[in-house]
Parts: structure tokens; C-alpha cells; sequence
């Protein structure tokens, strides 16, 4: 049965990245560098979602539903933290934490996450060149979400969010929201999301706007309860499409293999192998240890490895 599954697994995966390819050169996809401030809001929480391309919308499960889509907050049964690491590029830190727990009215879930990007020290000089010191940056952004259940099928989320950077003297802050629904079939999820709509922000006189996006996703276990599958489409406001697709394949709901792969944009193009993810999982009584590998990150060009880790508690 296993074999029969993953033999499946292989030859829809090929599928998808076949399709890729020939989809390789349209313009399906475009950043939102030079067009937003505070991009370091794209990154996504948790080293699972990462393995599966961000394709995570639909599927937003746990703590870290609390970034993807506060709306799968409602499948938690106890209380969950989830924490994250990696290091983006160069001397640049990102840590997550996400915590989400039950209220007692047992159809709503709360959850408090933050985000903080951590670049170091940089060396700072005058007009003329002259050395002043090393000036210190950072951006953080910290969230509080609510996740309803209307029904046993559909639920609804919402999340506000604190938004500071930060460069020596000077710094910039904004309230942004995220709202989401979600619609659990038999065997699929639909969900939507619209996330960080909010005033912007005001850095050094000059006003950007916040990475607004609507993303629509679709995830199901269409042939065992161990492959889990995703797709997703995201609208970016101030940017174009981008499009995300992710796998995972559980074995005894203890060990898992992932992968995805996602449109994106290039300066020289697009090929097969940019932005393919693959990451691995393990459950154990205590925590979930997750990993994921980001071969040539669109936002940085560099290999990223990223870990994450889960606990649970109050089931």
C-alpha cells in the first residue's frame, strides 16, 4: 500500500514539475522588492510550510497558522508553541515564535506570534566618507489572532499586527491585519487569505506601503491519508501572481518527506531548478523537529536551511 502510494507520490510530483517547466519562461510572478517596505513580513513561520514552497494557506495547521491563516487556528485541540530559525544571508538572523491555545468557549483559538530580523551591526560614514561608528538595525513585528468556527466545516480568523524597523536613530512603525477563511471538505481544504493590509510606513519622510497580498489556496489528501498536497495562488497588491505547490508524505504519522515549488521571478529568467524546496519531519512524543532547504532563495540567491520546533501540550 505504501509503495503503491509512493509510486503515485513520485510520478504526480514529475507532473507538477514538468508543468513548471513549460511555465518556466511566462511571466506568472513578480516581486514586491523596491515596490513595499517591511518585505521581512513575507517570510514565512515554520520549517514545515517552507519544505511544502510556502504552498501553506489551505493546510494552516498549528501555532504557525497564526502567519499563513488565523482561520486554521480552530483545528488545534490543545495549546501549541512553535519556534524558528535560520539564518536569511550574510549576518542576517531571522527567529519565529508563534503560541496558540484553546479559549474556553471551545470554538474560538488565540494565538500571539512575532517575528524579529536581526542584521547585525553595520558600519556607518559621513558625507565625507569619514567613519562614524557602527550603527545597529533590526525589524520586528509582533501579532495577536483569533481563529472562529461558524461550523464544523467553516471557520473564520483574524489578526493585528505591530510593525517596527529599525536603523540607528531612525525608525518606522504601522498596524497592518490579516483576515482568512477556511472550508474543510472530506478529503480537501479551500481557504483564502488577505494579509497585511495596513497604513504603511513613514521612514525618513518618505511613505511605503505594506506587502498586501490575497492568497487562495487548495490542500487535500486525495489518494492516503499521508500525502498531504497543496496548491495556491497568491495576488500581491503592489506586485504580480505568484504561484506555489507543495507535497508531503507521511509515514506512521512519525516521519515525513517534502517538497514544493514556486514561480518566481529572476533577473536572468527563471529555470527548473530555482526556488525547489525539500524539507523532513519527525514527530515524537514531545516535539515535532522540522527541516527545510531552500536551493538558490529568490530573495537572497543563497542556499537557506531553516528548523523549526513544535511543542504541544493540554490534548
Amino acid at each position: 500500500m505504501i509503495k503503491r502510494s509512493l509510486s503515485r507520490v513520485i510520478i504526480a510530483w514529475v507532473v507538477i514539475l514538468l508543468v513548471a517547466a513549460f511555465l518556466g519562461d511566462v511571466s506568472v510572478a513578480a516581486s514586491d522588492v523596491g515596490r513595499t517596505a517591511a518585505s521581512f513580513l513575507q517570510i514565512g513561520h515554520g520549517a514545515r510550510a517552507a519544505g511544502m514552497g510556502g504552498a501553506y494557506t489551505a493546510i494552516s495547521e498549528g501555532a504557525t497558522a497564526a502567519y499563513w491563516n488565523p482561520a486554521g487556528l480552530t483545528d488545534l485541540e490543545g495549546s501549541e508553541v512553535s519556534l524558528g530559525h535560520f539564518s536569511w544571508f550574510q549576518d542576517i538572523n531571522v527567529e519565529q515564535a508563534s503560541f496558540a491555545f484553546p479559549l474556553v468557549d471551545g470554538s474560538s483559538v488565540m494565538a500571539a506570534s512575532i517575528t524579529y530580523v536581526g542584521y547585525g551591526t553595520i558600519e556607518g560614514y559621513d558625507v565625507d566618507g569619514s567613519f562614524t561608528g557602527e550603527l545597529s538595525a533590526y525589524d520586528w513585528a509582533g501579532a495577536l489572532s483569533l481563529g472562529y468556527s461558524f461550523t464544523d466545516e467553516l471557520s473564520g480568523g483574524v489578526t493585528g499586527k505591530f510593525i517596527n524597523q529599525k536603523l540607528d536613530e531612525f525608525s518606522a512603525s504601522a498596524f497592518a491585519a490579516d483576515f482568512g477563511l477556511k472550508y474543510r471538505f472530506e478529503k480537501f481544504s479551500l481557504a483564502a487569505a488577505v494579509v497585511n493590509l495596513g497604513s504603511g510606513l513613514e521612514f525618513d519622510m518618505q511613505r511605503e506601503d505594506l506587502p498586501s497580498a490575497f492568497r487562495l489556496g487548495v490542500s487535500g489528501t486525495p489518494f492516503h491519508e499521508g500525502l498531504v498536497t497543496s496548491f495556491e495562488i497568491e495576488k500581491r497588491f503592489h506586485g504580480d501572481f505568484l504561484i506555489r505547490q507543495g507535497i508531503e508524505f507521511g509515514f506512521s504519522d512519525r516521519y515525513f518527506l517534502r517538497s514544493g515549488y514556486d514561480y518566481l521571478p529572476s533577473q536572468d529568467g527563471r529555470d527548473l531548478s530555482t526556488s525547489i524546496s525539500v524539507g523532513a519531519g519527525l514527530n515524537l512524543d514531545f516535539a515535532k523537529f522540522d527541516y527545510a532547504f531552500t536551493l538558490d532563495d529568490k530573495s537572497t540567491s543563497e542556499d537557506l536551511h531553516r528548523f523549526s520546533v513544535v511543542f504541544g501540550f493540554g490534548e
